[in-house]
């Protein structure tokens, strides 16, 4: 019996020129040749599956946005000028001594023939009441301004960082809640009553 074998491709085929049979269309070379044609026309670059770059949106969204170095020096400011304002209202200040003598000097004037009572009263408690609605005035605007500070978007943006004026504004905001105390307290005459003229 005898069996026939498969053509090859002869060296005369070759330098003549003639290419070998080309794989019919359906069998596993040709289909092979077919997708890494496709692959190779196809011109993509896969970067990654986009779940990390929305991870990584999402975290840029989250962080606040970089304050000015302008609303930096600004509320930096206001902090100190509350926190000066506050203890202004502790101390007192040259504005309420003046005050306190040009209404005792007022007091005078108007009760100079009246009683020894009125006089003490206009000399001693109107002066004392003037100091202490001063340094009142002077607490409530300390805790506006520190106020504002706290409050200020920007500021509270640098609150997780422990930022200087943050600190300077709470301090300013207690002292000016205890100059407001005191202050009160004068208003009332908590502290000390008027001097009293003994009945004769």
């Amino acid at each position: 019996m005898e069996t026939t074998k498969p053509p090859t491709v002869t060296d005369a085929e070759t330098e003549s020129g003639t290419e070998p049979a080309q794989e019919k269309p359906g069998t596993p070379a040709a289909e092979t040749a077919a997708d890494l044609e496709v692959v190779d026309e196809t011109d993509y670059e896969v970067i990654g599956d986009g779940a990390g770059d929305d991870e990584e949106d999402d975290a840029l969204a989250a962080e606040p946005a970089a304050p000015s170095a302008a609303s930096a020096i600004v509320t930096g400011a206001a902090a100190v000028a509350g926190a000066a304002l506050a203890l202004s209202s502790l101390t007192g200040t040259w504005l309420s001594n003046v005050v306190s003598q040009r209404q005792g000097l007022i007091g005078q004037i108007k009760t100079s023939s009246g009683t020894a009572k009125q006089q003490i009263a206009a000399g001693y408690g109107t002066p004392w009441h003037a100091i202490a609605l001063v340094n009142g005035i002077f607490a409530v605007v300390a805790l506006i301004v520190c106020g504002g500070v706290l409050l200020h978007p920007a500021s509270r943006a640098r609150a997780a960082r422990g930022h200087w004026s943050q600190a300077l504004a709470w301090g300013g905001v207690v002292l000016a809640f205890i100059g407001l105390l005191i202050a009160g307290a004068m208003w009332f005459d908590v502290f000390a009553d008027l001097p009293k003229v003994p009945a004769s």
